[in-house]
């Protein structure tokens, strides 16, 4: 078996036509593929086992993804006497308790940590999308979530850790991951009783908030007062001394607050992005000694592509704080995802055709849909910088510039293992250390493939509005067709990043 295989592929795919005939084809490739995918996870992946790795890469990741499947059933559907049922296979993995282990300060996020938290929020979520009119709710389930929340609140930005002083904050094991889980949660509706004991822990969210940005700004401070030039407005630490640059969790009104930091910081990790030929270094000073840079969501652009396609679905944030700056960084790293993004790796989400391909739909989303506050973004930039010339990027940054070329990395991630087993996969893609978990194995890839199929129903349905009322414009339709807001509604976000249940919260940091 190789083992000097490239960190990427020479990008010879052709993006996929974005036209009616060609879309419902792709459509239906990929319900195929998710469904045997689906098939592939169940056996390689039984229910029953403890997960002491989180969602990360443990047995917890198929369990979110069966989840989501539960909830984007319909997608995956022919007709509507053909919609699978996920329910079941979500009840044989749901653990009955937690596991019998301590919270650790540092060590609090569900996502990457070993810890109990990751089978309470899965419990939790499926007692809420069961159904039932009275969600089930443990109540040692929701005192072990508000001591995490109190043990959050109480740690300061640095933790010392394994003989390490680590950062308290990322998100695979601090408190981002923590809000992220407390965020999805609280999307939710529960019984009198659950909400009240809840109450809590979901009060607790500003504060949590808080204490994560006043870390940023701590670290901004110590990063500058080393001598270091071009600090950002918020920064924070992974180990001593570093700062890692990655993928971010959206951005929530509940931080409106710091919007300006939060801009200013968006603002800079472009520059950085722009600087760097649209790569986007894994840390702050650089310190890598690969060849290339690294293009995957961990490190590398398809993290600032995720953000900035948070940032720009945010409807108070984009029209008030966009720059220019913003779009030209989204073409670069767009360029370099295309270009280097056919990773050896596999087809998984942290470091894979997947999570490269993910940012992109949201671009299409993004450029499609939510195109109400562009006008007023540049007018309101014009005014603050007194710029006659505004620099526009619009004929470039098309909706179908960036759904064509994910749904073409989707399409190849069915060449990658575990889902194919030829030889030439064998040749051209390793086979993940945990083939089968969320993160770097075939769930994530899964809940990819779905969420592309309720991308591509909702562009569908628009194209059939388009046609059928050439008279009414795009908006007005869309607006008042009751399938497409349903439609719109089926894609859930990018696990752990975004919000499962499209709630949307934020921090600018990921190291995996």
């Amino acid at each position: 078996m190789p083992t000097d295989r490239p960190q990427y592929y020479q990008n010879n795919l052709k993006p996929v036509e974005i036209s009616e005939d060609s879309l419902r084809k792709t459509l239906k490739e990929l319900r195929i593929a998710a469904k045997r995918g689906v098939d592939l996870v169940q056996n390689g992946s039984p229910p029953g086992e403890l997960s002491k790795a989180g969602l990360f890469n443990g047995p917890s990741g198929p369990t979110l993804m069966f989840l989501r499947l539960d909830q984007q059933s319909r997608v995956l559907a022919e007709n509507s006497d053909s919609v699978p049922d996920f329910r079941n296979a979500v009840n044989e993995r749901i653990l009955p308790h937690a596991p019998n282990m301590p919270l650790a300060p540092g060590r609090l996020s569900p996502i990457g940590s070993s810890c109990p938290l990751t089978e309470v929020m899965l419990r939790i979520l499926s007692a809420a999308t069961s159904g039932s009119s009275r969600a089930d709710i443990s109540k040692d389930d929701i005192r072990c979530l508000h001591d995490a929340v109190k043990i959050a609140l109480s740690n300061g930005p640095m933790i010392q850790h394994g003989g390490r002083i680590m950062g308290g904050d990322e998100l695979m094991y601090g408190r981002s991951g923590l809000l992220w889980a407390v965020l999805n949660i609280r999307a939710h509706t529960f019984d009198e009783e659950s909400t009240k004991s809840l109450a809590p822990v979901l009060g607790a969210v500003p504060r949590l908030i808080d204490v994560i940005i006043d870390a940023g700004r701590q670290g901004s401070k110590e990063y500058s007062k080393k001598g270091s030039r071009n600090s950002l407005p918020l920064m924070w630490m992974w180990s001593e001394g570093s700062y890692y640059l990655g993928a971010p969790d959206e951005l929530k009104n509940d931080t409106r607050d710091y919007f300006p930091l939060i801009a200013d910081t968006i603002t800079g990790l472009c520059y950085i992005c722009i600087n760097n030929g649209g790569h986007l270094p894994s840390t702050i000073p650089p310190r890598s000694s690969r060849p290339s840079p690294l293009v995957q969501i961990c490190h590398g652009s398809p993290g600032i592509l995720i953000l900035l396609a948070c940032a720009r679905k945010n409807t108070y944030l984009f029209p008030n704080y966009w720059s220019p700056t913003w779009d030209q960084a989204t073409l670069l790293a767009t360029e370099r995802v295309w270009e280097q993004g056919l990773l050896s790796k596999g087809g998984s989400l942290c470091h894979g055709l997947a999570g490269n391909a993910w940012p992109l739909l949201l671009l299409h989303d993004c450029f499609e849909y939510d195109t109400e506050h562009i006008d007023t973004a540049k007018r309101n930039f014009q005014s603050r910088s007194q710029m006659d010339n505004v620099p526009d990027f619009s004929d470039k940054l098309t909706a179908d510039y960036f759904f064509s070329r994910a749904l073409a990395f989707l399409l190849h991630a069915r060449e990658s293992r575990p889902y194919s087993n030829s030889s030439k996969s064998a040749r051209d893609f390793r086979m993940p250390d945990s083939p089968y978990c969320l993160f770097e194995g075939l769930a994530g890839t899964v809940c990819a493939w779905t969420e592309a199929c309720a991308t591509i129903e909702a562009r569908l349905r628009k194209i059939e509005l388009d046609r059928t009322r050439p008279n009414i414009s795009s908006a007005s339709a869309l607006k008042d067709d009751g399938v497409f807001r349903g439609l719109v509604r089926r894609p859930l976000g990018f696990p752990g990043l975004q919000g499962d249940w499209c709630i949307l919260n934020m921090q600018p940091t990921l190291h995996t």
